[in-house]
């Protein structure tokens, strides 16, 4: 192997969804049966010593873990195997997402909260009374996922992508 990681970025060429240049080093998301997979290859590292990974020892330890032995399957020309429990979404935590990136997006091209409410319950809401909103069904629900929207819009999309925070009810290792 090359000291740029050239031979392994060229085995995993096959497999590359997105990569992304850093300062930290060549941050790759990785296409397989089972679902992406997130590396990081440290600029300066020498990629041809083998056996050493760099994994951040916390409450997400667990998951870093088989997250690495996916990557070592992937790497061995296996099949990866099915992603962790704590990296997949219900149908519910996938909906919520969408719903505070439709939030955040509204709310930082400052178009009203209750224009954002209409816009994901419905017109109706628009000719509603302060009590009548306040009263109906979704005002909860919505003032939650507008709480969670604020994640995003202080740029923790991006401590999602470094797998460093847990953004709503989806976890990111």
């Amino acid at each position: 192997m090359r000291g740029d990681g050239g031979d392994l970025l060229s085995r995993l060429a096959p497999y590359a969804r997105a990569r992304h240049d850093g300062s930290d080093g060549i941050h790759l998301v990785l296409d397989s049966a089972a679902g992406p997979l997130r590396i990081v290859i440290v600029v300066g590292r020498q990629p041809d010593v083998p056996g050493t990974w760099f994994i951040i020892d916390d409450r997400h330890l667990a998951t870093r873990l088989a997250s690495v032995t996916r990557f070592g399957r992937l790497l061995a020309g296996q099949t990866p195997g099915p992603l962790p429990s704590t990296l997949r979404l219900s149908p519910q935590q996938k909906l919520r997402q969408v719903r505070m990136l439709c939030i955040a997006e509204g709310r930082r091209m400052g178009v009203a909260v209750r224009r954002i409410a209409a816009g994901i319950y419905g017109e109706h809401i628009l000719h509603l009374s302060r009590n009548e909103l306040r009263a109906s069904s979704w005002h909860r629900a919505f003032y939650r996922d507008l709480d969670g929207a604020d994640f995003y819009l202080n740029g923790g999309h991006i401590a999602l992508l470094q797998g460093l925070k847990q953004g709503g009810d989806s976890l990111v290792a």
